[in-house]
């Protein structure tokens, strides 16, 4: 590459003369005219006005200058017309910097004019030595997919599904049970408009059927996932359906030939009990038991039967001799196949909380003990069998709710589910709206019922209902009347009461589903304490810790169902940008020296979005797709020969060997600031924004990432006399990229072994946590940190 003598325009704006009333701009321009490069110097009032700027734009179209240095105050607005202004006039927008004056400071009042003129040349010096550097930038565009893999096909996935086909993009829809609908086609009403969660259902299974850009791929697990953003390769295996689904069409002759009905099994999602053992009478509720074959479940869609073969007796095919249209295929065996999509959507639900666990409420051991998954389906059933005002459930007189069953406790779920509270105020509903006279008590810790939801305790409350605020201490059966009896102490009167009850329901809490763990050892997700797949809640809730890799609904925590769909058009929002046949790469990211590089793999094993392979050579590789420009890996690299696009270490070191550390004058420290820019930056601009006393003695460089900040760059400005060094980063469970707070002090027992044998104090390094709105603590810390420096003496490397 032919070498490209910097032609630097340097133009200082002061618009409102700001800058005019603490500096010499006049003095100062003229020095910093004869700095090496610099072709044009000029201190302008308004840079924007149509004569300063077209006489600018005419310099780039000249050739007279081929990169600029900004110093002045820019809103980004004005930061990106000026870029594309003169982009147009054939500047690449990677070859201007910016330098605001005055939030390092100057514009202060009080402080020395002689210390400010000093800085103020400095931090413009610091800057030419890295606009010297700069190097025009293109983005990088990679191929792409325009398919997305969604993984579960609950009421998430299938709506979700139905919004990305309306978009265009085609869609693989992969459920592991033989039909779609998932919990939710479990549920006999939804709240708070108590409406049948069948009809949303299938309106959006209806669009799906009639749409020409999806694949619903049920009875399949994901196998595997190899490739980038953009271009991954799934590969899934397929059980067999043993039964044709493009030959079946239903008709259910084959269910009177099949001599078999399947066990109960507490896994299935297919409209059985969840374990609760029910009295004669309100057994009679539940649906028959399904045969061996049997329509798909939860939903019969697709349409197509199901059979489960390993229930069937050797050597049975009376079910393959009466199909009217040869549809069964009992000799199928298990299929493997590969998608290549853009993106990977992952809504896998949740799975009811085992409340045989939790032994004091009897669950699984006492007769008419149910869980509230289990009350759904009852109330499912009765109205089923004749509308909720059925003869079974009338005969119930008595029936209590315990809230929290095995939630918010030490010994089980330690948080809250957040849906319980509002499904049991459901279920309360259906008795005391249904049957006026049965009594219904509801034992509780807290009442949760947020926003709108709130209608249906008052609803229930107006009816009657009975709220107790304790939870039983135990659950027996009565050996005369067979009914229940709840042990509770009555909050109120200080007494401990016994409740006789036909009928008790436990509202049990969610838990991460089976194939949530399943699928996060394929797709090396991480998952937080709890299970449930990790993201960064506050910001990027919707994004894993792998790049084009989205995670939605109740895999990530618990919610209710609306929550569960606008959480997954959220993550499908973000997916869309790797679904548009390319995916442009910002030129930002990171290269390796490999002509210095020792393959110590550092970078690839501290990524925290695993973007480093090795390529055919043995050297650490960023997948471009993957990596999110964190300058982890730079930060981390012993060797330092990695290094960000717009951001080298040799842009940073340039910087630092540009700071005159004597510039305070007399024996006043020099500390110099590396602030990661999402967070501890904010703070430190909002601090000069609002005039607080920040002391001269600091200036700062920004870092994508405080994790980005090398040690051999703290190693630098020790060695240079700085005084003091403190790095800015995010506290613990904050950073916008995982953990760049962690990985900077991790590196701290290195950097310590290094300033010791340097003869360097390491306390001379000070590593703090900042949040954005932390202005005040930022120069609370400064000030006492400039007071410790003073204390300990000058850097002995200052001259």
């Amino acid at each position: 590459m032919e070498k490209v003598v910097p032609k630097i325009g340097l133009f200082i704006c002061d618009t409102g003369g700001r800058l005019g009333r603490t500096i010499d701009l006049p003095a100062l321009t003229a020095k910093l005219a004869k700095a090496k490069g610099v072709s044009r110097c000029e201190a302008l009032n308004d840079p924007l006005s149509p004569a300063s700027f077209d006489s600018i734009k005419s310099d780039v179209r000249n050739g007279a200058i081929n990169r600029i240095l900004w110093v002045g105050r820019f809103t980004p607005d004005q930061m990106k017309w000026i870029e594309n202004e003169l982009a147009a006039a054939g500047l690449n927008p990677y070859l201007h910097e910016w330098r605001n004056l005055e939030e390092q400071g100057i514009g202060v009042s009080g402080i020395d004019s002689a210390i400010l003129n000093r800085k103020a040349q400095m931090l413009i010096q610091m800057s030419l030595a890295r606009t010297r550097l700069l190097v025009p930038l293109e983005p990088v565009e990679l191929p792409a997919s325009d398919a997305v893999l969604i993984i579960g096909a609950g009421v998430a996935g299938i709506h979700t599904a139905v919004t990305l086909a309306k978009l265009g993009k085609r869609v693989h829809l992969l459920e592991k049970e033989s039909g779609v609908g998932g919990k939710v086609a479990l549920l006999s009403r939804f709240y708070p408009l108590l409406c049948d969660p069948h009809c949303g259902l299938e309106f959006a299974i209806d669009e799906l059927a009639n749409s020409d850009l999806v694949e619903i791929h049920t009875l399949s697990r994901l196998v595997s996932l190899e490739g980038s953003p953009g271009n991954f390769e799934a590969r899934f295996e397929e059980r067999p359906r043993r039964v044709n689904q493009q030959r079946c069409n239903a008709c259910g002759v084959c269910l009177t030939a099949c001599p078999v009905q399947l066990p109960v099994d507490p896994r299935s999602p297919d409209g059985l009990f969840t374990g609760g053992i029910l009295s004669e009478g309100i057994g009679e509720l539940l649906p028959p038991k399904p045969q061996a074959i049997h329509p798909a479940a939860p939903m019969p869609f697709p349409s197509a039967f199901a059979i489960d073969r390993e229930y069937c007796p050797q050597g049975c095919r009376e079910c393959e001799k009466v199909c009217p249209t040869q549809a069964v295929e009992l000799d199928q065996t298990p299929r493997e196949h590969t998608l290549r999509v853009g993106a990977v959507l992952v809504t896998t639900g949740w799975d009811p909380y085992p409340l045989s666990k939790v032994a004091e409420f009897g669950y699984g051991r006492l007769t008419n003990v149910i869980s509230n998954i289990d009350m759904e389906i009852l109330c499912k059933e009765s109205g089923n069998n004749g509308g909720i005002a059925g003869p079974v459930l009338h005969e119930l007189k008595d029936v209590g709710f315990i809230q929290c069953a095995g939630s918010r406790d030490e010994r089980h779920l330690k948080y809250c589910s957040s849906v319980c509270c509002s499904a049991t105020l459901k279920q309360v509903l259906y008795f005391k709206e249904g049957f006026p006279d049965t009594n219904c008590y509801v034992f509780y810790i807290d009442i949760r019922s947020p926003a709108f939801d709130e209608d249906l305790y008052r609803r229930a409350r107006n009816l009657g209902v009975v709220f107790n605020r304790e939870l039983p201490s135990r659950v027996i059966t009565d050996p005369v009347s067979g009914k229940l009896t709840v042990q509770v102490v009555d909050p109120t009167l200080k007494e401990t009461l016994q409740v006789n009850l036909d009928l008790l329901v436990l509202a049990g809490g969610m838990t991460p589903s089976q194939e949530t763990a399943d699928v996060a050892q394929v797709l090396k997700l991480p998952q937080n304490s709890y299970g449930f797949f990790e993201s960064h809640y506050q910001c990027h809730p919707d994004e894993s810790q792998r790049t084009g890799l989205f995670v939605a609904g109740c895999a990530r925590e618990p919610m209710k169902v609306s929550h569960a769909i606008e959480s997954a058009h959220m993550a499908a929002l973000k997916a869309l940008r790797f679904l548009e046949g390319s995916v442009l790469v910002d030129p930002a990211f990171p290269v390796v020296d490999k002509t210095k590089c020792d393959q110590c793999k550092r970078c690839m094993e501290e990524c925290p979005y695993s973007a480093f392979a090795f390529d055919e050579k043995g050297f650490p590789t960023p997948d471009l797709a993957k990596c999110r420009q964190c300058g982890n890996c730079m930060g981390l690299c012993p060797l330092a020969v990695v290094s960000m696009g717009h951001n080298t270490v040799k842009q940073t070191a340039a910087q630092i060997g540009a700071i005159n550390t004597t510039f305070m004058g007399g024996k006043e420290p020099t500390v110099l600031a590396f602030l990661c820019k999402n967070d501890a930056y904010k703070a430190a601009r909002a601090a000069a924004d609002r005039g607080f006393a920040v002391p001269p003695n600091v200036i700062f460089l920004k870092l994508p990432c405080a994790g980005a900040l090398n040690n051999a760059l703290i190693a630098d400005a020790l060695s240079a006399g700085i005084d003091g060094v403190l790095v800015g980063g995010c506290p613990d469970g904050q950073c916008h990229y995982v953990k760049g707070s962690q990985l900077v002090q991790k590196r701290s027992g290195d950097l310590a072994d290094k300033l010791k044998k340097m003869m360097i104090d390491p306390s001379r390094v000070k590593f703090v946590t900042l949040e954005i709105r932390d202005s005040r603590k930022y120069v609370d810390l400064l000030q006492s940190y400039v007071e410790e420096l003073k204390a300990m003496g000058p850097n002995p490397f200052k001259i």
